[in-house]
């Protein structure tokens, strides 16, 4: 009776799974690389991505820092001609708060009907830009991120506080620019 495990079966099956456990080790150390070179290509990916979204805060910084300037100009420049222009009628107080974030106008009537005040704050840290009313015809108040405004929309605003055939024909504030929607017609057309 012959063993069926003969070593000379032994020797044939060992030089077998010999070149199958080197087929799979081979194998295993190619799925490593490819596995590291994967992981290489994600983290350059990942990195590339941060970057692209740093150079995106950073250009949307620079983008509202220059906003804010331009606003804090314009808004400066329309409010001090509204006060040399007449500044019996109108009181206006202009400047930054204490901390420097934020930039202030308020222009109020004096011996007007109604009586009204323009509060106009440009927030540089919050991105923000707040207009409010506040008259005998009610109060409003808006708020916009600083690259929704444009300095032609505070001297709008600053327009409104100064016109007053607009206020007389009144029976609220008036619509905040931008909000064309809510303008009266004769307002909307100019």
């Amino acid at each position: 009776m012959s063993d069926p495990a003969s070593p000379a079966d032994d020797h044939s099956d060992a030089g077998g799974f010999q070149q199958a456990l080197s087929a799979k080790l081979s194998r295993n150390r190619e799925l490593d690389q490819q596995r590291q070179q994967a992981e290489k290509e994600m983290d350059r990916a990942q990195r590339e991505a941060a970057e692209r979204d740093a150079e995106e805060a950073r250009r949307q910084q620079v983008a509202r820092d220059e906003r804010h300037a331009e606003l804090v100009a314009g808004l400066r420049s329309a409010a001090e001609q509204l006060k040399a222009a007449d500044s019996t009628a109108f009181v206006v107080r202009l400047g930054f708060t204490e901390s420097g974030e934020e930039y202030i106008a308020k222009i109020s009537t004096r011996g007007l009907t109604p009586a009204r005040s323009l509060f106009v704050e440009l927030d540089h840290d919050d991105d923000e830009v707040l207009a409010r009313w506040h008259s005998d015809l009610g109060d409003a108040l808006e708020l916009w991120r600083l690259l929704e405004v444009t300095p032609d929309m505070l001297q709008h605003l600053v327009l409104q506080a100064a016109d007053q055939e607009l206020w007389a024909s009144l029976e609220r504030p008036p619509a905040f620019p931008g909000d064309e929607a809510a303008l009266p017609e004769d307002e909307a057309a100019s």
